[in-house]
């Protein structure tokens, strides 16, 4: 009986110690959240000629690749606008680009 006692205890240990490093992951993910106004820009097009792709330049010159989700493809129809954007910036390990994935947005006056 000892035996299955000890393997429950061991059992609730690992599974707090894991929703721990969730918690853990999930706050540094989310801690990166971030405002950021500029214009929205093309960066890709299909043969027809519509923008499948945006990005955001800000102020200062950094360009943000739009996630084209839910919330990211309402974008593609704001090329050349200005926005304020809320979202979740990450950096692609690959080739240095920042992505955001946008959690809103505003038309934002110049």
């Amino acid at each position: 009986m000892k035996e299955k006692n000890v393997r429950i205890w061991l059992l609730m240990v690992f599974c707090i110690l894991g929703l721990s490093f969730i918690t853990t992951v999930l706050n540094a993910y989310w801690e990166n959240e971030v405002d950021i106004k500029g214009t929205v820009f093309a960066t890709d097009q299909d043969d027809k000629g519509n923008v499948t792709a945006v990005s955001i330049l800000d102020a200062g010159g950094e360009e943000f690749f739009v996630v084209n989700d839910e919330v990211g493809s309402q974008l593609l129809k704001l090329v050349d606008k200005n926005v304020k954007v809320t979202g979740v910036v990450n950096v692609n390990e690959k080739d240095g680009k920042k992505i955001i994935k946008i959690k809103k947005y505003e038309l934002f006056p110049t």
